[in-house]
């Protein structure tokens, strides 16, 4: 990656988020459909970065099979399941079919998005940086966003505690990429998570978590 695209990818959570921050309240008045319009840009904003900086080739490095153990991979898929019962408990929220299709939807095609972004993308453009501050600033950005961005209409997430579960979760991605160079399982653990998460009834205001009320 040429150096000056290289700084330009390391600042770009800031303008995305910024952003996406300034389209969340223009949405208001969708009402439980606020997050689709801001989540479109977000995919769509991504996509040009990942075009932009990286290309195809990253895209296919970053899916290759994980190096290493497989410890991480594990770990990577495990976090993403901490929300299972929190999902059995509140399930019958899936039962409208327009929310059960925007779920599983949201569900499988996000992860992908955000993995390539947080973790291939931001924390290849900081590999230089020393004792793994790249991880450690991929993490602290993707957990601010979903509070200044999504929070701005959902109540879930605007709680405080969101932005510690996010930053452990992605961190655990964040070493997970770090160590094995692939994104395949952290982008299962990410779908895992947003699925278990029930991300949509969340997003839409129709769940707010237990630990969050």
């Amino acid at each position: 990656m040429p150096e000056i695209r290289r700084r330009l990818v390391i600042v770009s959570p800031i303008g995305l988020i910024g952003a996406c921050h300034l389209v969340q309240p223009a949405t208001t008045g969708l009402g439980p459909w606020a997050w689709v319009p801001t989540m479109v840009f977000f995919w769509a904003a991504i996509a040009g970065l990942i075009s932009w900086a990286a290309g195809r080739d990253a895209v296919r490095r970053w899916l290759q099979a994980p190096q290493g153990g497989w410890a991480w991979s594990a770990l990577a898929v495990a976090v993403g399941l901490l929300s299972l019962r929190e999902f059995l408990s509140n399930w019958h929220l899936l039962e409208s079919a327009t929310v059960f299709f925007l779920w599983l939807g949201f569900g499988l095609v996000n992860p992908w998005f955000e993995e390539a972004y947080w973790r291939g993308l931001l924390i290849d453009a900081t590999a230089g940086w020393v004792g793994g501050l790249g991880v450690v600033y991929s993490t602290l950005l993707f957990a601010w966003s979903h509070h200044l961005i999504w929070g701005v209409n959902s109540a879930a997430l605007r709680h405080p505690a969101v932005l510690v579960g996010l930053a452990v979760v992605g961190a655990v991605w964040g070493v997970a990429y770090h160590r094995t160079r692939s994104l395949r399982f952290t982008i299962a653990g990410h779908a895992a998570a947003n699925l278990l998460g029930l991300s949509v009834p969340v997003l839409m205001n129709l769940h707010v978590p237990a630990a969050l009320r």
